[in-house]
């Protein structure tokens, strides 16, 4: 649901970019369904695993990626940066459990490498801001906007859950 203002307001700058939203789950697409402007494309996420993500990338060519709140895809991230397309991750969060868990000194060049591959991080508060940055993700990629559930935010670019892409 936190997808749906920045899919319409990027619906209402540019009319005839095709949008490709995606979701993980069925029960996800039956609550948005029926609230997607028509140029929006609607497909399940592919796994985050490299054959797949290299196939979805491939086939889409996505030139930006936006990401919503805690969907981090590691195989996504980097395979995008690779490419030269942005990733953004709009209304970011990371519950304490997952901060503690990519804290760990195995998970923290994981978790660093990947976020460093981010264009821009816009969390949902400054716990949540403070917590990305104590994950080494860079300062200068990390702005806030408020909370895109109840306004909408201005992309200075016009999503995986949505992908603007080129045919």
């Amino acid at each position: 649901m936190a997808a749906l203002p920045v899919v319409r307001h990027c619906a209402r700058l540019h009319p005839g970019l095709p949008i490709l939203l995606t979701t993980t789950t069925l029960s996800a697409f039956e609550v948005i369904k029926d609230l997607l402007p028509d140029v929006v494309i609607y497909q399940f996420a592919p796994l985050d695993c490299p054959d797949a993500i290299e196939s979805f990338i491939g086939y889409w060519k996505p030139s930006l990626i936006l990401l919503m709140e805690s969907e981090l895809w590691p195989n996504l991230i980097m395979s995008a940066a690779e490419k030269g397309i942005a990733v953004a991750l709009l209304n970011a969060r990371m519950s304490l459990k997952s901060f503690n868990r990519w804290s760990v000194p195995l998970g923290l060049p994981l978790v660093s490498l990947m976020l460093s591959k981010l264009s821009l991080v816009i969390p949902l508060s400054t716990i949540q801001a403070v917590r990305f940055q104590l994950l080494h993700t860079p300062p200068y990629k990390i702005h806030f906007a408020g909370d895109l559930k109840y306004g909408i935010f201005c992309l200075s670019f016009s999503f995986l859950v949505i992908h603007r892409f080129d045919f």
